[in-house]
């Protein structure tokens, strides 16, 4: 353990004498994270500790009032949002290659790229730096492009990107279809194409990039290069530089109506800087979201290799291995499906190609089935738990092609893996033909 002391943002108070005086002591163990202190104080020494604290409140209320209009406005029509000025990356290395030069001489190298932006500080070649830009005009140096192998996306006929694709709720898809063959869509070529159909409004509260381009920064999109990054104030992890989009813009979306504050995502800010290369003058616009690099799990796991996806069972896993977790019997939320059963019921129906109406001269009978739901919504394990009929068959098949409806269960805060059984009511004509779908009763272990 390290000791660590609290400047104190008044000067008058003795804070490191409160300390010597073994009133209070903080600490941080730098071993777990280096955001993280512990405080171990006497009844003196934390009344002046919630003093200190108390003073340092009240200075950064006033100072986020006075700043969040300026930053982290959300309104649409916000000029703050959306700035009237140009930087040009004051205090920022531009390296080219791997070298560090001039920011002036850039306009030195003909056919050069925007590799990335480094929002942080850093220290190259023995001088600090407010943070860094990244160039290159050898392919030698060229990056890494994420998502670069993805097929083209459509979303209810209209194309996504490979980021918007992996924030979908699954749960509302309907059908998933794909072509492996490569194709080219506005000058552009993807290793062949998949298409969603989902109940889900997947651009409600969206703002093409373009159309926020073109209609907030009022610069022409030829002379634009974005920088989408995140939040973070420091560095930690290599998505926290963010990504560059320098095409194709239509088919990246936005939320800036409102930000979503249990996934923290949605436009916080938009600042841009000029840059001056060989051909002429560029815009890098920095948009400030998290969503680049956040997706929703099973969705992520779906597309994680887009083109062997089983558009037939997309969230069936025939074959699933625990790797050691238990699969829970009782939990504290238990696995259901998106919007209930009932709506359960009739994409099942749906699926088999059933009335909704129950036949009232009908046989009535039932099946009873099991199965695991993976802490991904994925469904593994199905098995039937009565005598086998001739039509229990395309139950069977209807429950694996609708998985994706499944929410996991909740332990803890953290979804968990768990048993579900349920037992399926329906009719039947006399011949064992299935005629409706009429009721599920869940039995969870």
């Amino acid at each position: 353990m390290n000791n660590e002391l609290l400047e104190s943002p008044k000067r008058d108070l003795d804070l490191e004498g409160s300390i010597t005086n073994e009133q209070f002591r903080v600490y941080f163990d730098y071993r777990e994270r280096d955001d993280l202190y512990v405080l171990k104080a006497n009844k003196s020494g934390l009344k002046l500790f919630a003093y200190q604290l108390l003073l340092i409140i009240f200075f950064l209320l006033f100072a986020v009032r006075a700043s969040a209009q300026a930053i982290y406005s959300t309104d649409p029509d916000s000029a703050s949002l959306f700035p009237a000025k140009y930087g040009q990356f004051e205090n920022y290395a531009f390296v080219l290659n791997g070298n560090v030069i001039e920011q002036d001489s850039l306009m030195n190298y003909p056919g050069t790229k925007l590799n990335n932006v480094f929002p942080y500080p850093i220290q190259l070649e023995g001088r600090s730096y407010k943070g860094a830009v990244y160039f290159h005009n050898k392919e030698y140096y060229a990056p890494a492009v994420r998502y670069a192998n993805d097929p083209a996306y459509f979303v209810n006929g209209r194309q996504v990107s490979s980021y918007h694709i992996r924030l979908l709720k699954v749960e509302a898809f309907n059908k998933i279809s794909k072509t492996i063959r490569d194709t080219t869509i506005d000058g552009k070529l993807y290793k062949g194409c998949i298409q969603v159909d989902t109940d889900e409004d997947a651009f409600a509260d969206r703002i093409s990039l373009a159309d926020l381009i073109e209609g907030y920064t009022h610069l022409p999109l030829g002379k634009v290069i974005v920088h989408w990054r995140g939040t973070r104030y420091r560095y930690t992890y290599e998505d926290d530089i963010g990504t560059i989009i320098d095409s194709h813009f239509p088919i990246h979306s936005f939320s800036i109506a409102k930000i979503d504050h249990n996934t923290n995502l949605g436009v916080r800010a938009v600042e841009i800087d000029r840059v001056r290369f060989a051909e002429g003058e560029r815009y890098v616009v920095h948009v400030v979201d998290n969503a680049y690099k956040w997706g929703n799990a099973k969705a992520s796991l779906i597309f994680s290799n887009p083109l062997t996806v089983d558009t037939l069972y997309p969230c069936y896993l025939p074959d699933f291995d625990d790797g050691g977790y238990s699969i829970f019997n009782h939990t504290e939320i238990l696995a259901q499906p998106y919007k209930g059963g009932k709506d359960y019921l009739k994409k099942l129906s749906a699926t088999m190609g059933l009335s909704s109406k129950k036949d009232h001269t009908a046989i009535s009978d039932s099946i009873k089935v099991e199965f695991a739901v993976l802490k991904s919504g994925m469904i593994s394990r199905l098995k039937n738990l009565s005598i086998e009929r001739s039509c229990h068959g395309d139950i069977l098949t209807a429950i694996k092609k609708n998985a994706c409806m499944w929410l996991p269960a909740i332990q803890g805060s953290r979804p968990v893996y768990s048993w579900v059984k349920m037992k399926i009511f329906y009719s039947m004509d006399p011949k064992g033909n299935i005629l409706s779908l009429d009721r599920i009763v869940y039995r969870y272990q």
